[in-house]
């Protein structure tokens, strides 16, 4: 009976968004405000020649030799896989330009012109720049990814920044035309606190405007610059609808901070009723919680939580949670519902860890319909 019901859900979402293809071409979407240049890397556990090596395939081994190195040395090999574009802001902008719809990102790409790194994205969506990219090697395992961010240019990223290179006029058009809003990477951006105050007074009032927030990993920021935003989100869905988009160990954090006693756990039910608790505890109009096997949403009061299509070996994990927001938010603006957007989100997602590098639309509709069938994935 369940996997009838889940065959019938994947192939409901196939054609969901098969017959808003047209009527998405048309959304518009506003995503920023990062950039990062990733370089993805694998850690070397021995070497046999000069072309020939084994790779550590997961933290929990590159973590103990890291800590067998303690009050020693030691010397671990970095292999360079991939230069690419990063930030959570184009990495989202990928996923829902391959989606079809029609993307501005604005971030740190290059100033005063976009990088070459930046290409791919520039071919499927218009590039707003503001500053030049930080740096991140991404130490990828089986188990999971290990980011390591150079945050030189963040800085440039503040209120003022956006007015002088984009216009109050234009600025203010580009976030309240478009269909969805998107800011992610909170953390590291540091002076977010006064875009989104900026925001909240932009906004007018019983606003239609819909906006998404990916804080990206609070962990190193204080308790309470974390409890400040989550209150800025919360004044700001008062005027607009606002979806919190978070991964597992993010809704751990956010829900400790809320004080609320119950974490979430990797299983569907447990990751929406997760999901609903936050925000209940916000009043907010949606949250969204992904992990890496399952994921949950509650969007206006309605709740569903899914099984994932999980991949034991990923060709390419960082940039999975911006491809399942990516999915997610271009589900819910083609019209599906809670479920179909979660499963357009592990959709895109899935394709994209397995395949290294964003889907088109057509690639998600044929990856679920592949699912539902029983067809081999990987």
């Amino acid at each position: 009976m369940r996997a009838h019901r889940l065959n019938e859900d994947l192939r409901k979402t196939a054609d969901d968004l098969e017959e808003s293809t047209g009527r998405f071409a048309q959304a518009r979407f506003t995503i920023g405000f990062d950039g990062f240049i990733d370089e993805i890397l694998h850690a070397v556990d021995t070497r046999k020649d000069s072309a020939h090596y084994t790779r550590i395939e997961t933290l929990t081994r590159f973590s103990e030799r890291v800590a067998a190195a303690s009050g020693k040395s030691a010397n671990i090999e970095l292999v360079p896989m991939q230069v690419k574009p990063g930030g959570n802001g184009p990495l989202m902008s990928m996923a829902v330009a391959g989606m079809g719809g029609k993307v501005t990102c604005i971030g740190l790409l290059g100033y005063p012109a976009p990088l070459p790194v930046f290409q791919p994205l520039a071919e499927k969506a218009e590039l707003l720049s503001v500053g030049n990219p930080g740096r991140t090697d991404a130490l990828e395992f089986l188990d999971g990814k290990l980011m390591l961010g150079r945050l030189n240019t963040i800085a440039d990223l503040n209120w003022s920044r956006l007015q002088e290179v984009l216009g109050a006029d234009r600025f203010r058009a580009l976030v309240l035309d478009a269909d969805l809003t998107a800011c992610t990477n909170w953390t590291m951006l540091t002076e977010m606190d006064e875009i989104l105050e900026n925001l909240i007074a932009l906004v007018p009032e019983n606003s239609q405007v819909r906006f998404f927030f990916d804080l990206a990993d609070p962990e190193k920021r204080d308790r309470g610059d974390v409890a400040r935003v989550l209150d800025q989100i919360r004044r700001l869905n008062q005027k607009a609808r606002c979806i919190l988009g978070l991964n597992l160990r993010e809704a751990e954090q956010v829900s400790e901070v809320l004080g609320i006693p119950e974490m979430p756990i990797e299983q569907p039910d447990r990751v929406e009723a997760s999901a609903v608790r936050i925000a209940d505890a916000l009043g907010l109009h949606g949250v969204v919680v992904h992990a890496v096997r399952c994921a949950g949403a509650v969007i206006d009061g309605v709740s569903a939580g899914i099984d994932g299509p999980y991949c034991d070996q990923p060709k390419l994990s960082t940039g999975a949670g911006d491809h399942f927001n990516g999915g997610f938010v271009s589900g819910l603006v083609s019209g599906l519902d809670v479920t179909g957007a979660l499963y357009s989100g592990v959709g895109t997602s899935g394709w994209y860890v397995r395949n290294a590098r964003s889907p088109e639309r057509s690639d998600v509709i044929g990856f679920l319909r592949d699912w539902s069938a029983g067809r081999p994935l990987d």
